[in-house]
């Protein structure tokens, strides 16, 4: 489960600094701009909302896989 984390940490990483060297845009210039931080404020509201509708039953299957994981 590490390996995945830092795997995609590195291929944000990498991303993120592929468009700023191929379109010259970064993510930190975006998020100073007034619509750039209206436009993450409402990404996380709509990833929040949708987070808290899918929780629960990401939770009893995650539990479901690893009771099966232990039992066999």
């Amino acid at each position: 489960m590490n390996r995945g984390f830092i795997g995609l940490l590195i291929l944000i990483i990498i991303a993120l600094a592929a468009l700023k060297y191929f379109l010259d845009w970064s993510i930190f210039d975006a998020a100073d701009s007034e619509q750039g931080r209206n436009t993450i404020e409402y990404i996380k509201n709509i990833l929040n909302i949708s987070w808290s509708y899918i929780r629960i039953p990401i939770f009893f299957i995650w539990e479901k896989i690893l009771e099966f994981r232990q039992s066999s």
